[in-house]
């Protein structure tokens, strides 16, 4: 990530991106190996195939691995919205830990909404984050947490 570039202002731009339907990122913000997970499973394992394979890798790491899941995100779920809730116990604490290079591990919420593919049915969900940060300050693990009744919803209607 970049030095002049907070962390908050970091995951702020990628939420905008998300919003304006945007498939870019802040530079050196995901490694190319950034694992991605989903109620604990890694993106990787959901695919359907070797968790092990080169091409599935390549789509579920890093960058890719973001976009990849962006845009089945957004196919479920029209017009998706994602926002950080304001209230003070809700804000991105930066850890010390980046100002003195040491691996850190960052919570945070977002609530995500909108309508589900082909039924109109509304989501409003809170999506806990948890992301682990190298000591360079780029995210070598995001974690996403939700209802997993919820997270069901969203993935039947990914596959309508």
């Amino acid at each position: 990530m970049a030095a002049t570039q907070s962390l908050t202002a970091a995951v702020d731009q990628v939420i905008a991106f998300f919003n304006a339907r945007k498939m870019d990122l802040p530079d050196g913000l995901f490694e190319r190996k950034t694992q991605f997970l989903i109620n604990g499973a890694p993106f990787e394992t959901l695919l359907g195939q070797s968790p092990n394979d080169p091409l599935i890798l390549m789509l579920s790491r890093g960058p890719a691995g973001y976009r990849f899941t962006i845009t089945g995100v957004q196919h479920a779920v029209q017009n998706a919205h994602i926002d950080r809730p304001s209230t003070p116990s809700d804000q991105i604490v930066e850890p010390a830990s980046l100002r003195t290079g040491g691996p850190s591990t960052v919570s945070f919420k977002l609530r995500l909404s909108g309508q589900l593919r082909n039924t109109g049915e509304p989501i409003d969900t809170v999506i806990d984050v948890t992301l682990q940060l190298s000591p360079s300050g780029t995210v070598e693990i995001a974690a996403a947490t939700m209802d997993e009744a919820t997270l069901e919803r969203i993935r039947q209607a990914r596959r309508s």
